[in-house]
C-alpha cells in the first residue's frame, strides 16, 4: 500500500506545479460557465413547450390548467390527444400532460388523481415540468380540502367555497423555484446551472486526458521498465496511477462546485448523490483516457485524439445545449455517450432534489462504461 501511495503522491505533486494546469482545471470551466450561461440568459433556460390534453373535461381540471398556465417558465398547448402526439412527434413540444378521466372525483376523494407524462428521448426538462405540475395538483387539492372542510361549518356548498379560493388566489408568479410534494424546494435547472454542470464536466474530461498521458510518457521514457526493476508489481503502479487520477478529477470538480455556488449561485443538491454520480462519471472518465493512451504512440498523439472525441461527445451529449432541442437521431446516439447520463444525474438532484435513489440509472450506465473503458484500455495497455 506504501508504494501505491507513494506513486499516488508523486503524480499529484507533480501535476500541481503546473501553472498551466490550475488554468485548465479552475479558469477555463468558470469562463466558458460565465459566457454560455449569460450568452442564454443567467435564469433560466427558453421557454419550454409542453401539451395537454384533458380527458376529465371538469370544473376542477379547468382550474388545473389556468394555474399551469400563469406561470412563465412552461407555455401549454392545449389540445385533443391525436393533436398532441402529433406536437410530440414534431418535436414541437417536448412532453404531454395527460389528466386521464376521474381526476376530479379522486381529487375530491383525497385519492391521488392519474396524470401520465409523455416526453421526448433524451429530455432535459422532464423534471421541471413534472415538478410544476405535481406543485399545481397539490396547490388544487389544498383548496378542494379547504373548501370542504369549511362547507362543514357553514351553509355554504363546498364548491362554491373552491371557487371563492380560485377567485381570491394571488397571481401566479414565473416559477423561480419549483415545491415538491414533501415540502422541499426544487432548484429549476436554470442557464447557469446547467452550464456549470456541463463544463465542469468537459473540463473534468479534459484533465484526465492530461495527466492520463503520464502513462504514456512513463512508458516511452522507460521509468516503467526501470521501476519493475524493483519489488513493484503491475498492479501497484497501475493502482497507484489510477488513484491519483481519481483524486485529482475529484479535487478539480469538488472546487468548480464550490466556485460555481459562490459566483453563480448554483446549488447541486443532495451530497451524498452528488458523490456517488461524481466517483461514477470519474471512473467513467479515467476509463476512457486509460482507453486512449493504450492506443497512442506518444501524448501528443493522445491529446489530439482524445480532443477530437471529448469535444464531439459533449457536444452530442448535452453539455453545449439540452439534447432535447436536437434531431431525434442524434438524441439516440447522445445514450451512447457517458456525459449524456452525467448531465442526466446532474438535472435531477439539481432540479428535483433527488437522492441516491432516484439517479442509479444513471450511475449504472456510468460504471457500465468505466467497465467497458477499462477492460479496452488494460487489455491493450503496453509496458514497454
Amino acid at each position: 500500500m506504501r508504494k501505491i501511495l507513494a506513486i499516488c503522491s508523486f503524480e499529484l505533486k507533480r501535476t500541481f506545479k503546473k501553472r498551466s494546469a490550475y488554468v485548465l482545471m479552475f479558469v477555463m470551466p468558470l469562463i466558458f460557465t460565465f459566457l454560455f450561461g449569460s450568452l442564454f440568459g443567467g435564469s433560466s433556460d427558453t421557454t419550454i413547450h409542453i401539451g395537454i390534453v384533458d380527458e376529465d373535461q371538469t370544473e376542477l381540471s379547468a382550474e388545473l390548467i389556468t394555474a399551469l398556465q400563469a406561470g412563465e417558465l412552461v407555455t401549454y398547448h392545449i389540445s385533443s390527444a391525436e393533436e398532441a402526439k402529433e406536437l410530440l412527434n414534431d418535436q414541437e413540444v417536448q412532453g404531454v400532460f395527460s389528466i386521464k378521466e376521474g381526476f376530479a372525483s379522486q381529487l375530491i376523494s383525497q385519492g391521488k388523481p392519474e396524470i401520465s407524462f409523455q416526453h421526448s428521448p433524451s429530455s432535459s426538462t422532464d423534471q421541471v415540468v413534472k415538478q410544476i405540475m405535481n406543485n399545481a395538483v397539490l396547490t388544487l387539492g389544498m383548496k378542494v380540502s379547504a373548501a370542504k372542510t369549511g362547507s362543514q361549518y357553514s351553509n355554504d356548498d363546498w364548491s362554491h367555497l373552491f371557487q371563492k379560493l380560485a377567485d381570491g388566489s394571488e397571481t401566479h408568479q414565473a416559477f423561480t423555484k419549483v415545491s415538491t410534494s414533501d415540502g422541499s424546494n426544487g432548484n429549476v435547472l436554470s442557464r447557469m446551472s446547467y452550464s456549470s454542470a456541463g463544463f465542469s464536466i468537459m473540463f473534468v474530461m479534459m484533465m484526465m486526458l492530461s495527466v492520463t498521458g503520464a502513462l504514456i510518457e512513463a512508458r516511452n521514457m522507460g521509468i516503467w521498465s526501470r521501476l519493475f526493476t524493483t519489488p513493484t508489481s503491475k498492479f501497484q503502479v497501475m493502482f497507484g496511477y489510477f488513484l491519483s487520477f481519481f483524486a485529482i478529477g475529484w479535487i478539480q470538480f469538488f472546487l468548480l462546485m464550490v466556485m460555481s455556488s459562490i459566483f453563480f449561485d448554483v446549488k447541486w443538491g443532495d451530497p451524498l448523490g452528488l458523490f456517488v454520480l461524481i466517483s461514477s462519471l470519474l471512473l467513467a472518465v479515467v476509463g476512457l483516457g486509460l482507453a486512449i493512451a493504450a492506443f497512442a504512440k506518444t501524448a501528443e498523439q493522445q491529446n489530439a485524439i482524445g480532443t477530437l472525441i471529448i469535444v464531439s461527445t459533449c457536444m452530442l451529449g448535452g453539455v453545449y445545449w439540452p439534447t432535447s432541442i436536437t434531431p431525434s437521431f442524434m438524441q439516440t446516439l447522445s445514450n451512447f455517450v457517458p456525459q449524456s447520463w452525467a448531465i442526466k444525474g446532474f438535472t435531477e438532484l439539481i432540479v428535483g432534489g433527488g437522492a441516491v435513489a432516484d439517479i442509479l440509472t444513471p450511475v449504472l450506465i456510468l460504471l457500465a462504461f468505466a467497465a467497458v473503458f477499462f477492460t479496452v484500455g488494460l487489455s491493450k495497455v503496453r509496458y514497454q
